[in-house]
């Protein structure tokens, strides 16, 4: 998934979401796990793999492992960062905050990040 990077929503995001930005080459998932947190791209790309195979390197503005999180599936692919990315880390227990405590904030998430409505 792809969303369009603005700087106020940007902003709106990283204040509420962790951010970091990675020194080195890491992989953040495996094929076959279920991701710890949903990734958004700020600065930099993510190359993903299946079968140990490289597919394709996703750029500023991608979301990876958000669906596989929230749905609690294991993911078809592998994920790794490349040296000075910086991602958003968007985990599931501060989406189930704002859910509860902020609907408006929260209708505006589920429409950026695609999340289907409950």
């Amino acid at each position: 998934m792809h969303i369009d990077l603005d700087p106020q929503l940007l902003e709106e995001i990283l204040g509420i979401f962790p951010s970091k930005k990675f020194k080195t080459q890491s992989f953040l998932y495996y094929e076959g796990q279920i991701p710890i947190s949903g990734y958004l791209i700020i600065d930099g790309s993510v190359q993903i793999s299946k079968n140990k195979k490289h597919k394709k390197v996703l750029s500023n503005g991608s979301v990876i492992g958000l669906s596989e999180l929230l749905s609690k599936i294991p993911s078809t692919i592998s994920a790794e960062v490349f040296p000075n990315t910086q991602l958003c880390f968007i985990d599931k227990s501060t989406l189930q905050e704002i859910k509860l405590g902020d609907k408006k904030l929260s209708d505006k998430l589920k429409e950026v990040f695609e999340i289907k409505h409950e």
